[in-house]
């Protein structure tokens, strides 16, 4: 199976719930990025994770709630 469309752990799930994304809707409202890109590269790079589907999805799920879009 391809990496990037494997289904997340619970961990996984549990770091973005618990860890990543009130991170990532700090970094979006004290830079008020617009870009879904940055979002995504700001979470890689911080939390040393991998950009996989899922997680590109919950990351624009969070971007388009924050941002009403």
């Amino acid at each position: 199976m391809n990496n990037t469309t494997a289904m997340p752990t619970a961990s996984e799930v549990h770091q973005f719930d618990l860890d990543i994304a009130p991170a990532l809707r700090d970094f979006m409202c004290s830079t008020m990025t617009d870009d879904l890109n940055d979002c995504v590269d700001w979470v890689c790079e911080v939390f040393d994770v991998n950009a996989t589907d899922w997680l590109i999805d919950r990351i624009a799920d969070e971007f388009e709630a924050f941002f009403g879009v």
